[in-house]
């Protein structure tokens, strides 16, 4: 009777020895591609006196959320001389992003203006010194006259950071470099807007104090460069609750229990069938020494 128990138990206890240690315990990630603000040398004279940053993120394509990025620049030569420009617009990029698979590509996907005019740019891997190791930047040159003001525009694709860690549904985090502004001689104000979509309308983080303006909006005003780099999380509820959480911890149960079925069910048919013949056998047993 002892070895039947043992049998028994052991076979309650496979199906639990067999199941995925920690199967939901690592968040499942797809990277991305952030941006920067212009990056220039040190002893540049021109200024930004004002910066319009706008997040248009697109509906849902599958898991992960993008976002046409338009970063505007009121930008002035303060010298009596005339002055040609070289700058770089960098952009921070994830391991494992879903973008470009070469620097050439973003040609395609940017696009850098001077007061409306479309100019001439190239994208460069940048060197794997320093800092900015790994990142790719967009290069292009800006004329100033003396004296004079104009308005420099970039615009490219940005790509979330989509990770489900104990949630039901995926967070979407975008980020965008503002440090690489401190370069410029003078830096004036920043308005940022972050229009979302319908369905993952919610910013549920951000490092800085954004503030909901209508539906599918949100805006903030600086009036110098913040000293953070900026980046917000949208998700399709207006937080992230404990019940939230709960549900994800259920669906990951149920996920696994669908595993456990698929993978070994005929463990499962031999387990219910042993203890339906172990139950006959018990009851004849009962029987037959009421029978006696």
């Amino acid at each position: 009777m002892k070895k039947v128990r043992f049998c028994v138990l052991s076979l309650l206890l496979l199906p639990a020895l067999l199941l995925p240690t920690n199967a939901n315990s690592a968040p499942t990630r797809y990277g991305g591609i952030g941006g920067s603000v212009l990056e220039i040398q040190e002893d540049c004279p021109i200024t930004v006196t004002a910066e319009q940053l706008t997040f248009d993120v697109s509906e849902w394509d599958g898991v992960q959320l993008s976002a046409q990025v338009t970063a505007v620049y009121q930008m002035k030569n303060p010298t009596s001389d005339p002055c040609s420009v070289q700058m770089a617009f960098y952009l921070d990029e994830y391991d494992g992003q879903v973008g470009p698979p070469s620097p050439a590509d973003w040609t395609d996907l940017a696009c850098v203006t001077a007061d409306g005019i479309p100019l001439d740019f190239s994208a460069r891997t940048v060197s794997p010194d320093g800092e900015d190791a790994g990142r790719t930047a967009l290069v292009y040159t800006v004329d100033f006259p003396a004296e004079d003001s104009r308005e420099v525009a970039v615009s490219y694709q940005s790509y979330a950071y989509a990770c489900r860690d104990g949630t039901s549904h995926w967070t979407q985090e975008f980020t965008y470099l503002l440090s690489p502004a401190r370069y410029w001689a003078d830096f004036g104000t920043l308005d940022l807007t972050v229009n979302t979509p319908e369905s993952c309308p919610y910013l549920v983080d951000a490092s800085l104090p954004l503030e909901a303006d209508g539906d599918f909006r949100y805006t903030a005003h600086f009036d110098t460069l913040p000293e953070t780099e900026l980046t917000f999380t949208l998700y399709p509820k207006p937080e992230i609750t404990l019940l939230d959480r709960a549900q994800a911890a259920l669906s990951a149960f149920l996920s696994s229990a669908a595993y456990l079925f698929a993978f070994f069910w005929p463990v499962l048919l031999i387990l219910a069938v042993f203890l339906i013949l172990l139950a006959v056998r018990l009851t004849l047993r009962r029987s037959r020494r009421k029978g006696r």
